[in-house]
């Protein structure tokens, strides 16, 4: 088992779900770099991503790239992944350091702050892919921030929530990813596909529902209380994936 225990926690509209996780038969380390551009750099922005996207096909590098623009907040904003990695793929990575580093000097004038590099835990035991296999084009994304030393009290109830989940047998998609390293933790990222926009205004309480329908409503109220009792802070966002600034395998097309 991983040592780390996690934590869950709904909030209004919002399912945020942590668990133990027991060792991942795959590899499910997440790189992620997040870029601001400048005012008026936008442009420029996304000519230098598509500049690497271009050269990484053209070194034949295997690995996905997906590239995705925030949409609900500060225009410019996007944040650049790979999946599914073990941490000695990093240890010889496709790209040379020595070549990444370089490529990323052309962000650096068009960034309005630093370039936050980020990885993160793909918790695949209380993810769920649903019934819709293709990368989606528009997502939710929720960052929680957890209050320090509040992760073991909220195990038997993330089991429960998910379990709830699980037998509710709906066709939602969720996915969770642990910060392990570049940012304060404990953090976790919530990805919450949506088929395309109209999606944003489809019935969310189905989670409510599920919760209370597999353990009574009295205790699915207690439970709630308790996570929301964890909560340190949580952003929200709005994303779209942009295929033009990505670098999508055909022989390992990414599905997240």
């Amino acid at each position: 088992m991983k040592r780390r225990v996690f934590c869950f926690a709904l909030v209004a509209i919002f399912l945020l779900t942590f668990s133990p996780v027991a060792s991942a038969e795959k590899p499910s380390v997440a790189r992620m770099a997040f870029f601001q551009a400048k005012p008026g750099a936008k442009a420029q922005m996304e000519e230098a991503i598509k500049k690497q996207m271009d050269w990484r096909r053209e070194q034949k590098d295997d690995w996905g790239w997906l590239t995705w623009e925030y949409v609900s907040d500060e225009v410019g904003r996007y944040a650049v992944a790979t999946f599914g990695h073990a941490w000695q793929d990093f240890d010889q990575p496709k790209i040379l350091p020595s070549v990444e580093e370089g490529l990323q000097k052309d962000f650096a004038g068009l960034c309005l702050t630093p370039i936050l590099v980020q990885y993160f835990d793909h918790l695949e035991e209380v993810s769920a892919l649903g019934t819709v296999k293709e990368t989606p084009t528009v997502a939710e994304i929720a960052v929680f921030q957890v209050q320090f030393g509040k992760a073991v009290q909220f195990y038997e109830a993330i089991r429960q929530f998910h379990h709830a989940l699980q037998k509710a047998g709906g066709p939602e998609r969720y996915e969770w990813f642990e910060l392990l390293s570049g940012g304060e933790e404990p953090q976790f990222m919530l990805f919450l596909p949506r088929r395309n926009w109209a999606a944003f205004d489809e019935k969310r309480d189905f989670l409510f529902e599920a919760l209370e329908k597999a353990v009574g409503t009295k205790k699915s109220n207690e439970l709630l209380a308790q996570f929301a009792a964890t909560v340190k802070n949580c952003r929200r966002y709005a994303v779209r994936l942009r295929p033009d600034l990505s670098n999508l395998p055909t022989s390992a097309l990414i599905k997240r």
